[in-house]
């Protein structure tokens, strides 16, 4: 089916979602220009989330009406990637703008866990996850014994040969040699 003009947005509301329908339906029509689609529409729960579907394209509410209204104006040069729509009062279903907030990453899940103890086992699930995440370079505190690094640099080998040997990135050879001034010493001589 073509549709040819944008007809008023009809929702049904399945997971009794609390929301502005005149403010979704201008997101949705905003996030879509120019093309239009269709008018009737189902509001349901995805991954714990009020959400609808356009165009084969599955959107949070809150995402959705939160892009619409804050991240035209949030200051360009910030990666979309580390800004999250948070909910004020913690009530997923609660979608009006009024509850809405941009949030920085880092922050938004350090005030989620502000003031709890997590046990042993939970921060190892968390840790985890986190390198199982795609995009996220962990910080491995390998153990690079100092010697054999300062005798390789001594022997003017690259960076990048030493950290094939080691089987590590470049870069935690360069740290290491930047956190132990007496290498850079090593790596200067010749």
């Amino acid at each position: 089916m073509i549709i040819k003009e944008q007809k008023p947005i009809i929702f049904d509301n399945q997971c009794n979602c609390q929301f502005n329908s005149k403010l979704l339906s201008e997101a949705l029509i905003w996030y879509f220009y120019p093309k239009p689609i269709y008018h009737k529409k189902v509001i349901f729960l995805w991954r714990e989330y009020p959400a609808v579907e356009a165009r084969n394209v599955t959107l949070h509410i809150h995402r959705l009406i939160g892009m619409y209204l804050f991240l035209k104006k949030v200051v360009i040069g910030r990666s979309s990637n580390s800004i999250v729509i948070h909910h004020k009062d913690e009530n997923h279903l609660n979608c009006y703008e009024s509850n809405l907030e941009v949030r920085i990453k880092g922050e938004h899940i350090s005030s989620h866990l502000h003031g709890r103890k997590l046990s042993e086992e939970h921060g190892r699930k968390i840790g985890e996850a986190n390198r199982r995440r795609k995009g996220i370079k962990q910080k491995k505190r390998r153990n690079i014994p100092l010697d054999e690094l300062g005798l390789m640099l001594h022997d003017r080998m690259s960076i990048n040969l030493i950290a094939k040997k080691f089987g590590v990135d470049w870069s935690t050879i360069r740290n290491r040699i930047d956190e132990n001034p007496e290498l850079k010493e090593t790596e200067n001589e010749h």
